[in-house]
């Protein structure tokens, strides 16, 4: 799992570097890419770590706890981009129609929250440990 974490840092961070204009477009494409490797190395790891340590009549809800946590988390990262979004002048770029001026701020404040939050889960996933009795 902590493979995966690191793999979506290292792709949201490539990401931030299409904010430069010397950069190829075609950059977003591959780091895309990783992410998404990341992504599903992360997400069924999870869950069978989950199943492997829940006892079998617990199965069910601590698979429903993880599904909760889940879209938790979403709401609550979506929510928290926007709100940097925002705050560092990406509102204004419908309003002024002005993106050259704010985009790249509201964008690489975004960017670089979101890995730095996938950094904190790779650390976070060291600290798993199978539960004995």
């Amino acid at each position: 799992m902590g493979l995966g974490m690191l793999l979506m840092a290292v792709s949201i961070a490539m990401v931030l570097l299409a904010l430069v204009d010397s950069v190829p477009a075609w950059i977003v494409a591959v780091a895309w890419v990783i992410g998404g490797y990341g992504m599903g190395l992360t997400i069924s790891s999870g869950s069978v770590l989950l199943l492997k340590l829940s006892r079998p009549e617990d199965a069910g809800s601590n698979s429903a706890s993880l599904q909760v946590s889940d879209a938790l988390g979403n709401i609550t990262l979506v929510g928290l981009s926007g709100v940097l979004f925002v705050t560092f002048g990406g509102g204004e770029i419908a309003a002024t129609g002005t993106a050259a001026t704010h985009q790249p701020a509201a964008f690489g404040a975004v960017y670089v929250a979101m890995a730095a939050v996938a950094l904190v889960g790779a650390w976070v996933t060291t600290r798993l440990r199978p539960v004995t009795a």
